[in-house]
């Protein structure tokens, strides 16, 4: 077992207590968040900027996770079926200027004494950071650890066609030490796998051994 899979809920160490798997995330989910409010801070310009997810903008994106951060899973149902709607009004009443405010302030929050994050809620961080530096270069660094539990977490819950491939294929990082999946190794950057599981970019492009270089996660 990787070093990185003990932390995990979904791993196969003891699941009767999951608080290490919660607290673990509190600290890399606050850096990251920090590390996306202090791009959008020095390039505004970036809130009407595409993302990978269709028609939706960096500051709607940004809306989204500051909506969906610690929802419980009530919560989360209810806005899947539309019940909820996202982002919430009270965020989609914060104007664009005033978003990476919102962030320090959630970064802040997670980073304080006892804060707890899962490894879905580290992915919806994780997954806004690495579509910022995929679409515009955004330097926005994600530690390997972090993206590797979240790729498992993602894979286990993935529908089709993700569900299509992590099944038929092992997703092989050629930038850190992790894979997801089962049957032929399929190489490619950390970054790429993360992206398709969380529905945001096409099959993983595969990297040849002789191009494997240093990790493209920071």
């Amino acid at each position: 077992m990787s070093d990185w899979a003990r932390f995990l809920p979904l791993s196969n160490r003891d699941r009767g207590d999951e608080s290490g798997a919660v607290g673990a995330w509190a600290r890399p989910a606050a850096e990251l968040l920090q590390a996306v409010a202090e791009a959008l801070d020095a390039q505004p310009s970036l809130l009407t900027a595409a993302t990978l997810r269709p028609e939706v903008a960096v500051g709607a994106d940004v809306r989204d996770l500051l909506t969906r951060l610690g929802s419980p899973w009530y919560v989360r149902w209810a806005r899947a079926w539309g019940v909820l709607s996202t982002p919430s009004a009270t965020i989609a009443a914060i104007d664009d200027v005033a978003l990476p405010s919102a962030l320090h302030a959630s970064a802040q929050a997670l980073a304080a004494p006892g804060a707890r994050v899962s490894i879905r809620d580290l992915g919806l961080v994780v997954a806004v950071a690495l579509d910022l530096q995929a679409m515009h270069g955004a330097p926005v660094r994600v530690d390997p650890l972090s993206c590797g539990a979240v790729a498992l977490d993602l894979a286990v819950r993935s529908r089709h066609p993700q569900r299509s491939l992590v099944t038929a294929r092992t997703l092989a990082a050629s930038d850190a030490d992790w894979r997801v999946g089962r049957g032929p190794e399929l190489r490619s950057t950390g970054a790429a796998i993360v992206l398709f599981l969380a529905g945001r970019g096409g099959v993983p492009p595969e990297v040849s051994p002789d191009a494997e270089g240093p990790s493209d996660l920071g």
